[in-house]
């Protein structure tokens, strides 16, 4: 910057002077202070929307995890209600019965056991060998003999399971007989990782943790870093200075487990002693700071430069003060057009922002009479119905009809009893399609305790439904004939082996091979090869009892499971009746152009005579059918062992 001409200052010039530098350094220090203020002012609101995401993530993350717990409570309960009226509670037969009962009910990721009065396990709804084990050294049951906790739920700390090997932590309940006695301990491990899942796809961002903590400061569940952080101590860090102030507060510190600096949120359980944790980044906040600043300096800077020349400009030409005047103003002017527009599109940013909150899940507000008084434009989307068009209409108008009055009784029961209510319910959209909507009901009550309004919240679950179905059955059923696959027929052979113990009556497997089918496959094509198996299928289904269980293991062989066999010959009436299906001949185009001949061979054990369990009756029915095979095809054979030769059944088909 070149220096001011040599000239003499007349006192007019160095008034001036002085009064236009002392201007340019209070506006430069205004503006600065400014720009400062209003960074860090936005840097401090956006810390505090993030400690109230944070919360209300919490406060989800919480609900979700007292309804899981509350569910699996209420299955025990049942379960205690029934196992308090058996004649004879102590009888592990009769209690492994009502358990295996309704196991089928029970969700995958836990399971029931009873523990009679000295802890030893009598009863399991599980497929396990874990009955006559001894539990009486863990807390939950010491808790229930001593009777701390009446008819209160006892939640566990997390451990390894003995006998699983599974990451577990328990729920359990004391059981009394009808005199109100103590007969045993309700028990119900729950894998951990059922939450961890839950918490991996509740994250919307990669650095935020979710953590279950037991009330001792041991980990139970954590997303991200579960295997690393199972059951690891966190009562010496900052949580735990932070729970004396209360059972609920936001906080900032550096992860223990991962070392992470965070905002936490965290929520102590009523009566449960269960913590939840959230945690979120605030680096995205504190880098937004950074950038702010950088661009605040960068503009500073550039006002300066303009303050400065412009001052220089007014000192060489004291003449033109005027304009230089005009122009001060004109950049302060600019100086203010653009402090409003910064706070514009700040409040523009808040906005948007609460509007994406608002639009994450459908959300609809009712009267206490049910009438609906607003929804969210989410709700618009999932429905099809604008605000207007359900406005003052009751909320059941909107279902599809499927679930009918009985159901919506019992729905208003429970919320008029609790306050909420969780379900699914099928809703009809505006278009005439209906969809599934997993459903949440809570009540908002007035000052006198009386119900003011509902908020129920909605979202679309049919996808999930359908996507979970189809995954089933490709699990359990042959795709191509529809029959129970090799583990369903697994799974139904166990339960009929449990069957036929109790009811000690013997059952029956027939190992069906067709004979001469590569030459159909060879003639005629594998299209035609897919639509006899198919035939096939059929015909062995409409040849056994309704009762009885027809399953295709995989390429031409198939088998049958004969069960309470109460008068035997119906096993070899069975055979005969399949024996004549299977060499009729079968038409593969219906016109009786492409006639295919077969038959065959058939291999029989019976249970428990020819095997105790499902690898060796299975192995001893399939050596069955290759005797039968060997002996000339298109016949039954029964399995005949090498040290006791029983009667072998052989029947030549004419």
């Amino acid at each position: 910057m070149s220096s001011l001409p040599a000239q003499p200052r007349s006192p007019a010039y160095l008034r001036f002077r002085r009064r236009l530098l002392t201007g340019l350094c209070l506006t430069a220090a205004l503006a600065i202070t400014v720009v400062i203020a209003q960074v860090r002012t936005s840097y401090v609101e956006r810390e505090q929307a993030m400690r109230s995401q944070t919360d209300h993530y919490a406060k989800a993350m919480e609900a979700y995890v007292l309804h899981a717990l509350q569910s699996v409570d209420l299955a025990m309960i049942g379960f205690a209600n029934a196992i308090k009226v058996l004649p004879n509670a102590q009888n592990g037969a009769a209690v492994s019965e009502l358990l295996s009962a309704r196991a089928a009910n029970f969700n995958a990721d836990y399971w029931l056991s009873f523990l009679d009065t000295k802890g030893n396990v009598i009863a399991t709804s599980l497929d396990i060998d874990i009955e006559g084990h001894n539990y009486a050294e863990r807390d939950y049951f010491k808790a229930h003999l001593d009777n701390r906790y009446g008819n209160r739920p006892f939640i566990g700390a997390p451990v390894i399971g003995k006998y699983t090997g599974a990451k577990l932590f328990f729920v359990s309940r004391r059981a009394e007989n009808a005199k109100g006695e103590f007969i045993g301990v309700l028990l119900a491990p729950l894998d951990v990782r059922r939450y961890v899942a839950l918490f991996d796809n509740s994250r919307f961002t990669a650095d935020m943790s979710i953590t279950l903590l037991y009330r001792d400061g041991r980990v139970i569940a954590r997303s991200p870093l579960f295997e690393q952080s199972f059951g690891r101590d966190l009562s010496g860090g900052e949580l735990f200075r932070q729970l004396r102030n209360g059972n609920s507060g936001t906080y900032k510190a550096v992860g223990i487990v991962d070392g992470l600096h965070r905002i936490y949120s965290y929520r102590v359980f009523e009566q449960l002693p269960l913590i939840m944790l959230v945690g979120s980044s605030d680096a995205d906040a504190v880098r937004q700071r950074d950038r702010s600043y950088l661009v605040a300096g960068a503009g500073l800077v550039c006002l300066l430069f303009l303050m400065t020349a412009g001052g220089i400009f007014s000192l060489r030409t004291h003449a033109r003060q005027e304009a230089r005047e005009l122009r001060i103003r004109a950049l302060l002017v600019e100086s203010r057009e653009m402090e409003q527009k910064l706070r514009a599109n700040e409040e523009s940013m808040k906005l948007s922002a609460l509007l994406f909150h608002n639009l994450g899940e459908a959300m609809m507000v009712t009267d206490a009479g049910g009438r609906i008084l607003t929804v969210n434009p989410a709700f618009s989307i999932l429905s099809g119905y604008t605000e207007q068009q359900v406005i003052g209409r009751r909320s059941y108008e909107l279902t599809a009809g499927r679930e009918g009055v009985e159901f919506f009784a019992k729905m208003a029961k429970t919320i008029r009893d609790t306050g909420q209510w969780d379900g699914e319910v099928w809703h009809r959209h505006q278009d005439g399609t209906e969809y599934l909507a997993k459903i949440r009901f809570d009540t908002v009550h007035d000052d006198f305790g009386h119900p003011f309004r509902y908020v129920v919240l909605l979202s679309d679950v049919t996808e999930k439904k359908a996507s979970e179905e189809r995954i089933w059955r490709q699990a359990n059923f042959d795709t191509l004939t529809g029959l129970p696959n090799r583990r369903m027929f697994h799974e139904r052979l166990r339960q009929e082996m449990k069957k036929s113990d109790r009811a000690r009556l013997p059952m029956a497997i027939l190992f069906v091979d067709l004979d001469h089918f590569k030459e159909v496959n060879d003639t005629m094509g594998h299209d035609k090869g897919d639509l006899l198996l198919k035939q096939v299928a059929e015909r062995l289904t409409a040849s056994m009892r309704g009762t009885d269980v027809v399953a295709r293991l995989g390429g031409d062989e198939f088998i049958a499971l004969l069960g309470e066999l109460r008068n035997p010959p119906d096993v070899t009436r069975t055979a005969k009746e399949i024996l004549k299906q299977m060499r009729t001949p079968f038409d593969l185009d219906g016109d009786g152009q492409q006639i295919a001949n077969i038959s065959s061979s058939i291999g029989i054990a019976l249970y428990p005579q020819d095997g105790k369990d499902i690898e060796t009756l299975m192995k001893n029915a399939d050596q069955a059918m290759y005797g039968a095979k060997e002996n000339g095809k298109n016949r039954y054979q029964y399995y005949a062992s090498v040290d006791n030769v029983l009667d072998i059944h052989k029947d030549r088909c004419e």
